[in-house]
């Protein structure tokens, strides 16, 4: 009897050591593969092919929907008039009148008078989301069936639109998006967030996306077609998700549309971040994705190099008895390279001429990045328990359907 209770846990602990040490292995192998295809897609940007057809290029209707002053807006909006492509439009569009950004606009568009753009005031209620709201009149007048969604609060490259269409007119994809990537933290909360959007979050957003298994869309930066589209409901049948960036990209997927990445980024300028607004970042991250793509988010804290390095050394001391203090310790180490690594290529290849960004000193990026690794596991639990966030200025509740809320301030 007790021999087979031996056996048993015996076999249990065999199991349990590998399954916990294959896990570490695949995220090793997933953070390589991030970190090829970052070395490999943003050295060699090859020359776009659209942008030399003339007026025979495809149009492309520039849709940036704005709200308030963001850092760095003029030159993040410069970016869009600059783009070296024959055939586009931009069509800015703001809730109301008195927003600070409509002159900020008015004043570039007298820059570029050659440029076809237009401003348009005035939002339409079509569901509980914001943007989508602001953005309905500009999708629904555009000129062109191709439309680019980006952000007030990111520049691109002169080159990104023609490289973009190069890859959408590729057979079968229906959605072109562009790696986050931020610049220039002014505080130490910046420089966290600014650690993990180029860091954790570009090499695992980098791999998904190279593997093709399914959508994974953040929406800073999407091109794709209005009449693909259309045929999920057109843009305002998104408005009851905040998080329609990414239902957007798995209405197309469900289509058979496949999804790729160009050879270039989205910047945001960070400025000044209060560890507040990290930590509010973080959770609104978190609780937008928990009812929507809830796998993966119950997943997360296991990609996180803690939690897995631990997964692995424990393994590990099951299997071959090795210390789990040097596994733990060689293994974090490795990871610090590998992020260091990628992070000093983005940062390196993804600056915009007008004004060139800078990375971190090793000493500033060893601090923040550790500080970010530590802050990971207890921002998601904490993010897990609750369900409201912030954006805009206006307060939510996320709902189990993956819609949300307003909440209003008494």
């Amino acid at each position: 009897m007790d021999d087979g209770l031996n056996v048993d846990h015996s076999t249990f602990a065999t199991v349990t050591g590998w399954f916990l040490l294959t896990w570490h292995a695949f995220m090793i192998g997933l953070s390589l593969l991030g970190q090829y295809v970052g070395q490999t897609r943003y050295t060699r940007k090859p020359s776009p092919q659209s942008s030399k057809l003339g007026q025979e290029a495809p149009g492309v209707s520039i849709l940036r929907p704005l709200k308030g002053v963001d850092l760095e807006l003029a030159d993040n909006l410069r970016s869009s008039f600059e783009q070296r492509y024959p055939k586009f439009e931009i069509i800015f569009s703001v809730a109301d009148h008195d927003d600070a950004a409509v002159p900020v606009v008015q004043q570039l568009m007298s820059e570029y008078r050659d440029v076809e753009c237009r401003l348009i005031i005035g939002d339409r209620q079509v569901g509980i989301n914001p943007k989508v709201n602001n953005m309905v009149k500009s999708y629904e007048s555009a000129k062109y069936d191709i439309i680019w969604i980006l952000d007030s609060n990111v520049h691109v490259d002169r080159e990104t639109l023609g490289r973009s269409v190069d890859e959408l007119m590729e057979p079968g994809i229906g959605l072109v998006h562009h790696l986050p990537v931020a610049m220039q933290p002014s505080s130490f909360a910046a420089e966290v967030e600014h650690l993990f959007l180029d860091t954790n979050h570009a090499k695992m957003y980098l791999a998904i996306n190279q593997v093709g298994v399914a959508s994974c869309v953040m929406g800073k930066s999407n091109l794709y077609r209005r009449s693909d589209l259309d045929r999920a409901g057109g843009l305002g049948a998104f408005a009851q998700f905040m998080a329609e960036d990414n239902i957007v990209g798995e209405a197309l997927w469900h289509q058979g549309l496949r999804h790729r990445m160009s050879a270039d980024t989205a910047c945001q300028v960070l400025g000044r971040i209060t560890p507040l607004e990290y930590c509010r970042r973080r959770a609104r991250w978190v609780r937008l994705r928990k009812y929507i793509v809830t796998a993966a988010t119950l997943t997360e804290p296991f990609t996180e190099s803690i939690v897995c390095i631990l997964m692995g050394a424990t393994g590990a001391w099951i299997l071959f008895g090795s210390s789990p203090l040097w596994y733990f310790g060689i293994h974090w180490f490795a990871w610090f390279l590998n992020d260091y690594v990628l992070y000093r290529k983005l940062v390196s290849t993804s600056s915009y001429a007008r004004k060139p960004h800078q990375p971190l000193s090793p000493y500033r990026f060893t601090r923040a990045w550790i500080s970010r690794e530590v802050l990971a596991l207890p921002l998601y639990l904490y993010a897990m328990v609750g369900t409201r966030i912030t954006w805009r200025g206006q307060d939510y509740r996320c709902l189990r359907d993956g819609t949300a809320v307003a909440i209003t301030k008494s």
